[in-house]
């Protein structure tokens, strides 16, 4: 299964270009889409379920237009916005049966049957009759990628699934997505790094509607090792290095603040060379 984008713009009435000529290539397997807040990525989210208009560009999933054929895309496609309404009063048994029902699946006996592996699946089944009011963050969440996934989709699609999780839960839903991630596409858009290290064997970086770089996160990170230097400085030094070297990161450490900058060769002046990681493609491509 193959989803591939090219060029796709978008622009609100207000002015913001929220897409401004995105391309992706993506095949099944977990993507990471990493981007600050408001770099675009709810706005391509939206795009690709049908819940708004691009203005140009296509994206085609296998062999379905998803710009323009949105009827046959929704049968193939689940998705878990970063925030979304439950019913507080309605059992998450009863809940999913209603959207299998809206999603197609008129026969009672392979609704129900759709019901019991879902939330076995997501490791509901012991709370299936507790009403919906009364789950943890971390329950919902899984209720959420629940729903997203009836009818068996090709695409599923995540917005900032793990924010505001506990560590136990966090893990819970990393391997819920690992999962899904062995038969079908699943986009994982978050601003946290290490669900992406984590979880995904592709990744882009999305900024201000733009691509900025896409491939595979261990080779992004190989492809930065000799290029990145750290040295613990004043405050007072903090913005002369700004000045003069292109700074990735920096943050307090005893006392004081680590920066990390990045450099083809050794910038001397006390420099040391340091480790790289996927939080320093990520800085070094937005901040630059």
């Amino acid at each position: 299964m193959k989803l591939k984008i090219q060029n796709l713009s978008k622009t609100y009435p207000n002015g913001t270009k929220a897409l401004n000529g995105v391309n992706l290539n993506i095949s099944t397997g977990m993507f990471g889409l990493l981007g600050p807040n408001g770099a675009g990525k709810s706005s391509l989210m939206r795009t690709m379920v049908t819940l708004q208009e691009a203005d140009n560009g296509t994206a085609v999933l296998g062999d379905i237009d998803m710009l323009n054929d949105k009827d046959e895309l929704r049968k193939h496609i689940g998705y878990l916005p970063q925030e979304f309404g439950l019913y507080p009063k309605v059992n998450a048994e009863m809940l999913l049966n209603h959207f299998a029902a809206l999603k197609g699946i008129h026969d009672k006996q392979e609704r129900r049957r759709t019901v019991d592996e879902l939330l076995e699946k997501v490791n509901l089944s012991e709370h299936r009759r507790k009403n919906l009011g009364g789950y943890s963050g971390g329950m919902k969440q899984r209720f959420g990628i629940a729903q997203a996934l009836i009818g068996n989709p090709r695409l599923v699609i995540v917005d900032e699934p793990t924010a505001g999780l506990d560590p136990q839960e966090r893990n819970r839903f990393h391997n819920i997505l690992s999962q899904l991630g062995r038969e079908t596409i699943v986009i994982l858009s978050t601003h946290i790094v290490e669900d992406v290290k984590e979880l995904c064997t592709q990744m882009a970086i999305l900024n201000k509607g733009r691509i900025l770089i896409q491939g595979n996160p261990k080779d992004l990170v190989k492809n930065m090792q000799g290029q990145v230097w750290e040295k613990v400085v004043s405050p007072d030094e903090l913005e002369a290095i700004r000045q003069s070297h292109q700074v990735i990161s920096d943050r307090f450490y005893d006392g004081q603040t680590l920066v990390r900058i990045a450099a083809a060769s050794d910038p001397g002046n006390g420099f040391e060379p340091g480790q790289a990681g996927l939080e320093d493609v990520y800085f070094s491509h937005v901040n630059h």
